[in-house]
C-alpha cells in the first residue's frame, strides 16, 4: 500500500549544500545548458497534458530533474501535473527515513504529490534485488496514479559507470548499449530519462543556480559496491588520461544500441521465418507463457551466428521465460544445438527448459506449472 505525503513529516537531516530555501524559484530562466538537454530529449509539448510521475530520491540528478519538470510544466501550461514517487529501500537506517521526510517537504513546497512506499525488509540486499524492489513501486504507483511517463535522473555520468560496467563483465553489443533514453516500464507507463545527455557538472550548476538544496547519500562513497568503485576511483583516474572518456563512452553507448537494435530486426525476422506457423507469430500472442515452442533449422545453418544467438533470445522473449540465470555459456550452447547437423542429446537450461534436437526441428519445451516471468 503506498503512502501518499502531503509536507506534513519533518526534516530531520540537513540537505546537502547549496543551503537555501525549499520554496519555489520564481526565475525559469536559469541553467540553459540542463533545461536545453532535456527539453531536446524529452520535448515538453509531448508530456504536458498528461500525468508524469518522477522519480525523487533526492540526490541532486532526481531533484534537478523534478524542478526542471516543473519549471518547464509552469511555463507551458497544460491539463497533466507531475508527481513525486519516492522508495526507502531501508538499507540505511535513520538516514533513509530522513531521505523519505525531505523528499514529502520537498514536493509539498512546490504543491506537487508525492506517493512513496517503504520496503518490507530492513537491512543490505544486493544492487539487483534493490533494483527490483525500486521497478515493482515504480509500476504499481504508476499504474495506480495513471501517470503516462515515469521520469528519471539518469545522466551521461551515468551511462558511462554503466556501459563501463558491463564491458568489464563481457556485455556484448545488447549490453554495451547502456541505458536507453527510453524503455516500456509497462503496458501504459513508459520510462523517459531526459537528463541523459547532461552531466552531473550540468546538473549541479543547475541547482546552484536555483539555490536548490540536495540530498547526500554516504553509501555512495563505499567502495564495496562496484558501481561506486568505477564512479568514484575508475572513472576520474581514466579522465586524467582521457579528458572525454564519459562522454566517449557515451557516445560508444549509442553506437552500440544502433547495432544491437539492427541485429534485433534482423533476428526477429529469422524468427519469424524459422517457427512453425501459429507458433509466437508475434509477441501479441504470447499473452502467457509458452509451454513449448518447434523451430526449423534449415535457416540457423544458413545464418550468422550472432544472428541466430539473438533469434533465441527472442524466443525467450516472445514465450516469456525468464532470462536471468541465461549465462553467456547457455547461450553458445543452445546456438550450437540449432546450428549443428549432427544428432546431440536433450539439454536442460535455467527454467527447466528441456530442448532438443530432431532432425531439422528445435523443440523448447517447459512445464507449464512454471508459469510467467
Amino acid at each position: 500500500m503506498f503512502t501518499e505525503t502531503l509536507g506534513t513529516m519533518q526534516d530531520r537531516a540537513s540537505p546537502t549544500r547549496p543551503q537555501a530555501s525549499l520554496s519555489a524559484s520564481s526565475d525559469t530562466l536559469l541553467s540553459p545548458r540542463l533545461s536545453a538537454l532535456a527539453a531536446e530529449a524529452s520535448p515538453p509539448e509531448l508530456w504536458r497534458d498528461v500525468r508524469v510521475a518522477v522519480a525523487v530520491s533526492g540526490g541532486a540528478d532526481s531533484v534537478a530533474l523534478f524542478r526542471w519538470l516543473l519549471a518547464e510544466k509552469q511555463a507551458g501550461g497544460g491539463r497533466g501535473d507531475v508527481v513525486v514517487l519516492h522508495y526507502d529501500h531501508r538499507v540505511r537506517g535513520d538516514q533513509s527515513e530522513a531521505d523519505a521526510s525531505w523528499v514529502a517537504k520537498l514536493a509539498a513546497a512546490h504543491d506537487a504529490r508525492c506517493v512513496a512506499e517503504a520496503a518490507p525488509i530492513v537491512g543490505p540486499r544486493s544492487e539487483e534485488a534493490l533494483r527490483d524492489e525500486r521497478r515493482g513501486f515504480y509500476r504499481r504507483a504508476t499504474d495506480e496514479l495513471g501517470a503516462r511517463y515515469l521520469a528519471t535522473g539518469h545522466t551521461a555520468d551515468d551511462q558511462a559507470e554503466t556501459v563501463l560496467f558491463r564491458l568489464l563483465r563481457g556485455a556484448g553489443p545488447r549490453g554495451a548499449a547502456g541505458i536507453r533514453a527510453t524503455a516500456p516500464l509497462s503496458e501504459s507507463c513508459t520510462l523517459v530519462r531526459p537528463l541523459l545527455g547532461a552531466t552531473r557538472d550540468d546538473v549541479l550548476a543547475y541547482l546552484a543556480d536555483l539555490r536548490q538544496p540536495y540530498r547526500e547519500d554516504v553509501s555512495n562513497a563505499d567502495d564495496a559496491y562496484t558501481r561506486n568503485w568505477l564512479r568514484g576511483a575508475v572513472l576520474p583516474l581514466l579522465a586524467e588520461r582521457f579528458p572525454a572518456v564519459r562522454q566517449d563512452l557515451a557516445a560508444f553507448a549509442t553506437r552500440a544500441a544502433e547495432t544491437a537494435d539492427l541485429v534485433a530486426t534482423l533476428a526477429e525476422s529469422l524468427l519469424d521465418g524459422a517457427l512453425l506457423v501459429g507458433e509466437l507469430e508475434t509477441e501479441a500472442m504470447a499473452e502467457n507463457a509458452a509451454d513449448s515452442v518447434t523451430l526449423q533449422t534449415a535457416l540457423f545453418a544458413q545464418s550468422p551466428r550472432p544472428l541466430v544467438t539473438e533469434a533465441l533470445r527472442a524466443v525467450w522473449r516472445r514465450a516469456r521465460w525468464p532470462q536471468q540465470a541465461m549465462t553467456a555459456r547457455h547461450w553458445r550452447q543452445l546456438t550450437d544445438l540449432a546450428t549443428q547437423s549432427a544428432p546431440a542429446a536433450a539439454v536442460i537450461l535455467p527454467g527447466k527448459v528441456r530442448v532438443e534436437r530432431r532432425d531439422d526441428r528445435l523443440t523448447l519445451a517447459r512445464p507449464p506449472s512454471e508459469g510467467s516471468c
